[in-house]
Formats: C-alpha cells, sequence, structure tokens
C-alpha cells in the first residue's frame, strides 16, 4: 500500500470502510502521514466548514422536520400551493425529502424547483416532464430551501454544487477506494474541480459473485425454520474450534477460486483477525442475545457490533409505551361521551392499559416488579381507573415518572439530563447496556431539536425517532475473563456491510446469514419521489442488486478457512423461503449449465454436488435447539406424564372443593349448582377447564357474564317493585305504560348503582362509545321485552324472584347436595309453577326434543323444577328458558295438557311440548341422567365429550382432539 506517497485524498465509502483502511495501512506498515482518508460526506464537510460560506449542514433529521412543518400549514391553508394540503395528507414531506437528498444541487433539479416556486406551469420550461401532481412537491422544496437559508443551513448537495468555486485551485490527488458508482452530484462535483487527479477503484463485484477464493472451503448451512437457527449456529461455532467431529468436503473452494479476485486474495492482511468467525446477520442484535449466552457458557467470547431500532432499545420501549399511554387520544380532539349517574366522563377507550404496564416493567419505571405487577393488575381489575388518577399517582411518589412524562409529553431537555444521569446511576447494567440507552436518548434528543427548530411538537419527534437505529456494540467473556483485554473476540455477530467492510482474510469462518429473497430483496422501490426525480433527469448512480452484489464479494473474500452460506428453509409462517439473488448468482458459478433448472429443483436449490457437507437442523427436541450444546442435558427430575381424560386418584377428592353455607358451615361432601351440572353435562373436559381451573382473566370485563347479571338484576327489581309499587304481580297489555316507565326508572338507577359495586359483583361499566352503544342496545332490548312479557303465561305470576332453592344451606339431588338460584318462578291459582331461567340468547339444544337425537340437552331449569317440587310442593309444569335479546322466545320444555301454546309466544313447540307422559317423568328421567353424570365427575372422568358443535364454540381448549365445528 503506497497511498503516502500516491495520493492527498483518500475516499472510502463510509465511516467504518473508512477506519478499516487505515487499520489495514497501520498493520501493513504504510504511513498516511499527510494524507487525508475519510468518507465522501466527511471529506466534504470539513471541506465546507474551511471554504464555505458558514452555513451548517442540514441535517437528515432536520430537513425530515422543517418539510413535514411546511405540509402541516399547507394542510392547514398556508399558501404552499392550490392542492398542496392533499398532497401532505398523503406524505407530501417524505416525497419531498427524498427528492432533496438526491436532486438539490443539481442543475435541472434547481431549474426546476425555481420554476415550479415562481408559478410556472407543468409541462413549460424545466418543467417540461413535470406533471401537475408532481408540482406540490417542488414548490414546497423551494419554500423549504429558502428557510433553510434564513435559518442558516444548507443542503450537502448545494454546498457540493457551490464548493468548485470556493475550493482553492491547487493539485489534489485523490482515490475513491472500494467506490460504489458515483452519484449525479458526484460526477459534477469532480467535473467542476479540473485541478483534480482523480483516481476512481470501483468496488469489485459489480457484475455479479464469483467462486471463492482458492482454499476457502464452501459450505451451506440450512436450519429448518429460525427456531433451529442459534443451535446449528452454535455447531458452526464448535466446529471452527475444533470442538466436535463434523467435518464436510469443499463444496466449491476445491475447485480453485476466481482468477477475478486475484488482487484482492493477494493483498489478505496479515496482521490480527477481527474474529475467529464473523457471522453476518440481517439483524444481528437479535442473533446476539439468542446465541451469545450459551457460547459464553462454552468458553467463548463473543462480541456485537451493529444497530437496533430505537423503540426496541430499553429506553425507547419505555418512553415509547409511556407517551402512548399520556397522549394516545388527545391530538386526535376527540370528544368523549359523558358517564351517567355519577361515573365522569372517560377516556379509556383511547389508551391502553397495557402500555402503563409496559413502562411500569422497564428498567426506567424506577418501581420494583413487585409494585409494577401491582400497577397493572389494579389497572387491569378496575374499569374504571382513569388516566388522571393514575397519572397523579404516580407523579406524587415517583420522580423517575415525572421525568420521564415531561420528556414523552414537552420534550423537555432538562427531563432528558435526569434520565441520562439516572442511566449512568445504574451500575447494576453493564457499561455495554448504559450506552446503548444513552445512544437512544441522544437520538431523541436529537429528533426533538429538529423538531423544534422546525416549529413542530413531540408527535413529529416521536415519529421520526421511532425511524431511527442507534448503533450497539458489546462484548461478553466467560465469568473470570475480561473480554475486553483480550483483543479480537472469538465470534463477530454484525451486519453484511460492517462485516464486508473489515477487510480480506479478517477472520477463518464467515457466515453469510439469512440469504433468503425476503431479507435481501433485489429490487429498487419505485415511489412517487423516484417517479419524479427521473422526470427531471436525475438518475439512480446505483442499484440495491448492485450493492448486494459488491457486499457478497466482499463476504467471500473476508474468511481465510471456510465461507459458510445460510437460508433458513422456512419462514415464519412454515412457508418455503427462496434464496436471494446474489445467492442464486453465486450457486451458478459452479454450475455446468446455469440456465439448467432440473439439477437444482430441491428444497436447498442446490445441484447435487454443491450438497455434499451441508450443515442442517431440523425441528428437533424443543430443549435440543433452545440449549445450544451437544452435552446431554442433564436430568432434574422425573415427572410422569399427566394423565389426560382422567382426575388421578390421588386427587379425586379435589374434583369438587368443599362448599361455605351461609353462616360460615363448611359443607365438606360435594355439592353442585345446576349450573356446574349442565356444564359437565355438555362436554366434561370443557367443564373442567372452564368451571375448575377457572382461569379467569384479570381484566374486569364487559361482555356475557357482565350483560347478563345486568339483565337478570334489572328484570329482579323491575318485579320487585311492580309488586311493592304498583301492587301487580304480572305485566299485562293494558299495564305496559306503566310498566314501561317503571322499567326505564329501574335501568337508571341499576346503571348509577354500577361504579358502587365490588368488581367481582361483575359490574358493568361502558368505558368507550362502542361498550356505551351496547349498554344502550341491552336497555332497548329490556324495554322491548316487557311487550313479550304481557303475553307469556297470562294464568301465571311471578311469585319467586331469585329463589334460593336450598335457603341458605344444601339441598339433596341426585344422590349428591346442591345449592342454586332460580331466577324466577311463575305460580298459577291451583299451586302448579313453572321455572323461568333468563337468557340473552338461546339455541336449539335448550329444547326438550333434542334427547330423541340421543342428547340429554340443557338441564338447568329441569333441576330447580324437581327441587322446587320437593321443596315447595309445588306442580312444575314447565322449565322455560327465556330469551331478552334480540330476537324474544321461549325454549325449554312444558306439559302441553296445561299450558296452552297461545301463551308460550315465539316457541317450537313441537320441540318443547311434553303431552304424551306426565311433566314429573322428564324431571326424574333427568334425575336419573344426571346422578350417573355426577358419578363419573367425582371418579375423575373428564374424557372430552362434546354433546354438540355448540360446545366447543366457547370452549377455551383450542387444542382438543375431540374439538366439532
Amino acid at each position: 500500500m503506497d497511498t503516502s506517497i500516491a495520493y492527498d485524498v483518500v475516499l472510502l465509502p463510509d465511516t467504518d470502510r473508512a477506519v478499516a483502511y487505515r487499520k489495514r495501512a497501520a498493520d501493513g506498515g504504510c504511513s498516511l502521514m499527510g494524507v487525508t482518508v475519510a468518507a465522501f460526506g466527511a471529506w466534504v464537510r470539513d471541506l465546507w466548514e474551511l471554504y464555505g460560506d458558514g452555513r451548517a449542514f442540514v441535517s437528515r433529521l432536520e430537513r425530515e422536520a422543517l418539510l413535514r412543518a411546511a405540509c402541516e400549514q399547507a394542510v392547514g391553508g398556508a399558501s404552499v400551493s392550490a392542492g398542496a394540503g392533499d398532497a401532505g395528507a398523503i406524505g407530501l414531506d417524505r416525497v419531498a425529502a427524498a427528492c432533496v437528498a438526491a436532486g438539490v444541487g443539481l442543475p435541472g433539479f434547481d431549474a426546476a424547483v425555481r420554476d415550479a416556486r415562481q408559478g410556472v406551469p407543468a409541462g413549460v420550461g424545466a418543467l417540461e416532464d413535470v406533471t401537475c401532481a408532481e408540482l406540490p412537491v417542488l414548490r414546497l422544496v423551494g419554500g423549504y430551501l429558502e428557510q433553510l437559508e434564513q435559518l442558516g443551513l444548507v443542503e450537502p448537495g448545494r454546498a457540493l454544487a457551490l464548493l468548485p468555486e470556493l475550493l482553492p485551485q491547487r493539485p489534489l490527488r485523490v482515490l475513491l477506494e472500494d467506490a460504489a458508482p458515483l452519484t449525479p452530484g458526484q460526477q459534477a462535483f469532480f467535473s467542476a474541480c479540473p485541478w483534480m487527479d482523480v483516481e476512481v477503484r470501483a468496488a469489485l463485484g459489480g457484475q455479479g459473485p464469483v467462486r471463492a477464493p482458492k482454499g476457502v472451503q464452501v459450505r451451506f448451512a440450512f436450519p429448518s425454520g429460525q427456531y433451529a437457527w442459534p443451535a446449528l449456529l452454535a455447531d458452526i461455532v464448535r466446529d471452527a474450534f475444533g470442538e466436535s467431529a463434523g467435518s464436510a468436503a469443499s463444496a466449491g473452494g476445491d475447485d480453485g477460486g476466481s482468477d477475478d479476485a486475484a488482487g484482492a486474495a493477494a493483498g489478505r492482511s496479515a496482521g490480527t483477525q477481527a474474529a475467529a468467525v464473523v457471522v453476518a446477520a440481517k439483524d444481528p442484535a437479535a442473533l446476539f442475545g439468542r446465541v451469545a449466552p450459551a457460547l459464553v457458557r462454552q468458553g467463548r467470547v463473543v462480541a456485537l457490533r451493529g444497530q437496533r431500532r430505537f423503540v426496541d432499545t430499553a429506553f425507547g420501549r419505555a418512553i415509547c409505551s409511556l407517551r402512548r399511554f399520556l397522549d394516545e387520544g388527545r391530538a386526535g380532539g376527540v370528544s368523549h361521551i359523558q358517564g351517567y349517574g355519577d361515573i365522569a366522563a372517560t377516556d379509556v377507550e383511547r389508551w391502553d392499559r397495557a402500555d402503563l404496564a409496559d413502562w411500569a416493567l422497564s428498567p426506567f419505571s424506577g418501581m420494583t416488579k413487585k409494585a409494577a405487577f401491582k400497577l397493572d393488575a389494579d389497572m387491569r381489575a378496575d374499569r374504571t381507573a382513569r388516566r388522571s388518577d393514575l397519572c397523579a399517582r404516580l407523579r406524587g411518589d415517583n420522580p423517575m415518572f415525572a421525568a420521564m412524562e415531561r420528556l414523552a409529553l414537552q420534550l423537555d431537555a432538562r427531563a432528558a439530563g435526569e434520565l441520562e444521569a439516572a442511566v449512568r446511576r445504574m451500575t447494576n447494567r453493564s457499561g455495554a447496556w448504559r450506552a446503548e440507552q444513552l445512544a437512544a436518548l441522544r437520538a431523541l434528543q436529537r429528533a426533538a431539536d429538529a423538531a423544534t427548530l422546525a416549529g413542530l411538537g413531540a408527535d413529529a419527534a416521536f415519529d421520526q425517532v421511532q425511524r431511527l437505529k442507534v448503533g450497539v456494540s458489546r462484548i461478553v467473556a466467560p465469568r473470570g475473563c475480561d473480554g475486553a483485554a483480550l483483543g479480537a473476540p472469538d465470534v463477530l455477530i454484525t451486519d453484511q456491510s460492517t462485516a464486508a467492510s473489515l477487510g480480506s482474510g479478517s477472520c477463518k469462518v464467515l457466515v453469510a446469514a439469512d440469504l433468503t429473497s425476503a431479507a435481501y430483496p433485489a429490487a429498487d422501490p419505485e415511489d412517487a419521489s423516484r417517479v419524479l426525480l427521473e422526470h427531471l433527469g436525475v438518475k439512480r448512480a446505483d442499484s440495491a442488486l448492485g450493492r448486494m452484489r459488491r457486499a457478497f464479494f466482499a463476504l467471500e473474500h473476508v474468511a481465510t478457512d471456510q465461507l459458510i452460506l445460510e437460508r433458513c428453509l422456512n419462514d415464519s409462517s412454515a412457508d418455503p423461503t427462496y434464496p436471494c439473488v446474489v445467492l442464486e448468482e453465486f450457486v451458478d458459478c459452479y454450475r455446468a449449465d446455469p440456465t439448467a433448472t432440473k439439477d437444482i429443483k430441491n428444497p436447498y436449490s442446490l445441484p447435487e454436488h454443491l450438497q455434499d457437507g451441508m450443515l442442517l437442523r431440523g425441528e428437533d427436541a424443543l430443549c435440543a435447539n433452545d440449549a445450544l450444546t451437544t452435552e446431554p442435558t442433564p436430568v432434574a427430575a422425573c415427572i410422569e406424564p399427566p394423565l389426560t381424560g382422567a382426575v388421578s386418584a390421588e386427587a379425586r377428592s379435589l374434583v369438587v372443593l368443599p362448599r361455605v353455607l351461609q353462616g360460615g358451615q363448611v359443607l365438606d361432601e360435594p355439592c353442585l349448582s345446576p349450573s356446574q351440572i349442565e356444564s359437565y353435562l355438555e362436554c366434561p373436559y370443557k367443564w373442567f377447564a372452564q368451571r375448575r381451573l377457572r382461569l379467569d382473566d384479570l381484566d374486569e370485563g364487559f361482555g356475557p357474564l357482565e350483560m347478563g347479571d345486568f339483565a337478570h338484576n334489572a328484570l329482579h327489581s323491575f318485579y320487585k317493585h311492580l309488586s311493592e309499587d304498583l301492587g301487580e304481580a304480572k305485566v299485562t297489555p293494558q299495564l305496559l305504560p306503566q310498566a314501561r316507565k317503571l322499567m326505564a326508572d329501574v335501568l337508571a338507577r341499576h346503571k348509577a348503582l354500577q361504579p358502587h359495586l365490588r368488581q367481582s359483583e361483575n359490574r358493568l361499566i361502558p368505558t368507550s362509545q362502542v361498550e356505551h352503544r351496547e349498554l344502550a342496545e341491552l336497555e332497548r332490548k329490556l324495554m322491548d321485552y316487557l311487550d313479550f312479557e304481557a303475553e307469556l303465561l297470562p294464568t301465571f305470576a311471578p311469585k319467586y324472584l331469585e329463589y334460593d332453592v336450598a335457603c341458605g344451606g344444601a339441598v339433596d339431588y341426585a344422590g349428591y347436595k346442591l345449592l342454586g338460584t332460580a331466577d324466577r318462578i311463575d305460580v298459577d291459582g291451583e299451586g302448579r309453577c313453572a321455572i323461568i331461567d333468563y337468557k340473552g340468547s338461546i339455541s336449539g339444544s335448550y329444547a326438550l326434543g333434542v334427547r330423541e337425537e340421543g342428547h340429554l340437552g340443557k338441564v338447568q331449569a329441569l333441576i330447580y323444577a324437581q327441587v322446587v317440587r320437593r321443596t315447595l310442593g309445588l306442580e312444575p309444569v314447565g322449565a322455560l328458558y327465556v330469551c331478552y335479546g334480540r330476537r324474544k322466545m321461549i325454549s325449554g320444555a312444558y306439559d302441553g295438557r296445561v299450558i296452552e301454546n297461545a301463551h308460550l309466544p315465539n316457541m317450537r313447540h313441537k320441540d318443547c311440548m311434553c303431552a304424551d307422559r306426565p311433566f314429573s317423568d322428564v324431571l326424574d328421567e333427568t334425575e336419573e341422567a344426571v346422578a350417573a353424570a355426577l358419578e363419573r365427575m367425582l371418579a375423575g372422568d373428564i374424557r372430552p365429550r362434546p354433546e354438540t358443535p355448540e360446545a366447543c364454540k366457547w370452549c377455551p381448549v383450542s387444542s382438543c382432539s375431540e374439538r366439532r365445528g
């Protein structure tokens, strides 16, 4: 390397490559005294600072913020152009930002902007190929450039165009090393500087991959899915250090390296390698998190060098979650429905409790895990919790919340300083973790500064920062080993660009991962900005395919021993993946006929001779893929596989737990309710999952359970007041006006009562516009039900409401104890009764006729009827399910010799009538069937036996082998 003699300036594509170039020069003993080695952009910035007009370069964040502000001004009615508001609504600012970055400083683009700003119509002059729809973009750009001058800022492209007139015209030898195709702006700059002697050394590989260098073994790795890739990578690392017997024949290196790369191979650095194994991954931070702990346990030093999205950092997740909690719904000006009774207006619809929980569980909440979980439980159990109350509670005793609140809502610089100090005090965290969070905090500060410059608020800053990435770099080593003092790590996990910049011979094994068409698409985006630039003659200098080819070529020459190419065979949806273009082109280098397809028609897309030595990992046992080790996992305990469909003999005494009766008496013998029995008959396994395990949701609900309790309580209260206030036992057609007035009063009082109930009482509290509408719909249903009630059983009258059939204790039924409450018992003048069970909806399984199909059907009302027959001495003639829902109807069973069909409207009488035998026979038959079922239950029989497909509809056991429908 003779750069100290030949050139004054050496320009590289990016800073990483510039640093690598300096390191290689130092390792090779070449002096760079007096030689500028930098990325092209950094060199131009330095030149501008020395010879420019004093304006500072505008940053990408500042550019986007200023254009967004101009766009919002246009949407709000300011005069960017007629119709600019419509364009702004669909992302005009982002289109303009892309055009500015690529076009400013080029004569054709600048002329078009100037003409558009001066009102020249489309199709004329510099706007000859511009459409009317594209004019607003150019006018917006013109206004933006004028604003930059007022702010003392300049676009890098404009500076590049101005510099040739400002630079001293002295000879300068410039080398563009490893160069990508020059952009139009770069070409114009060097053309305008004839005193510069410019040499361009194009990056190799632009025409596509070549065979790997001689002596480099090529292997292919095919994990079945992402779940298997970390374990396969651990195998590769062990093999690289000779810790496993796995070795494979070369899949290409023995066939001879590429002649095109002879120069690159000859110039391999003999200095210290970057790592023994370098992994170039699409998401290096995620892969590092999955494999580093296991590799460290195996004695390896593992390093990460890459980037992580701001929102994936601990600080980014915390601040974004808190902002969503604090701000969701405010910016949109949502007008919330006022509450009723003494419930204050609420905006719970517009914020998610999970957002505050995510913040509370983060390292930036200042809360212990116990306190965070308690906060989460308190919020989820109380639908009336208001955001303002929660904020006041946290603000009072949590300084960290107060600082993050000010930063999230106001971008308060002082709060950012407090948080930076808090991060530095987190000495229980690693230095690398703290550095990552500080980088994320600074990224937010940069976005905040840009938003402030443009006169925008926190919304714009957070929109920008969520698209940013922050650099992450860390090294982990086995306990007792100082990884930082060891020099090069054993394994370096990084991205493709960084790996490609390491230089030839920088590692023993290079693993190029994620080589799928989804991870590395070859197509260039064709968006509105690209179309406009093409109309203005600004051609695309580079392509996605060209960048991929150059990066892959560089990766081929990074390793000295092995080049391993990895592609998961299946994606997260279990669909097959396809190799990226450069992988296909590389494989074609080893094929006799690249146009043939038969030899690569296999899951690996490889000809047979390249399949030798493949590294495969399939759907092994979860523990094997997760352990990332070949060592047998020690047996911690031997556990017998659980019984399925049955409760063990030791646990059968717990199938039904003891009951505490009124007065505190504990009933040790099995005691069940009719609803439990009905659930078991519907499907034993569903009963076990729902009733016995009782995996209740932590959140206070607003669903069928709460709706049903509200309706039952309202109907109970209605009939109670009908008797007490109006002296009537039943609703009749003549009484309907008074009944409606009474029902409206009952509903109003019950709504007002809800917030005063305990959460365990299934209170019904709407917290969103949708839920308010659902509650209003339920009120209409109950009001309309009165018309139906006036026609129901006119010769009977409600006598027992919410009747405790066991009178506070337990009653005998089917050989066991039973307790429960019947919704309503209607009695006529001859001692006959009908049991009425309110339902929000009913189906065919409620009818007695299902027994002809071999099903027992619904039995709850029939059980109550049998118990009432014994305890009250009444003669049951009906066990009815009355629906107060949208469709008013009745189902169940009744004695057709006593109750007339006309007295049971909207009922399928042929399915429900019992006319050929006494109704008591139906009750006795039901009790016998229940007795047999309870024997099975208490014997531990919980095999899945759904009576109907309807039984599986709401079953929580989604993986049941007997699931129907």
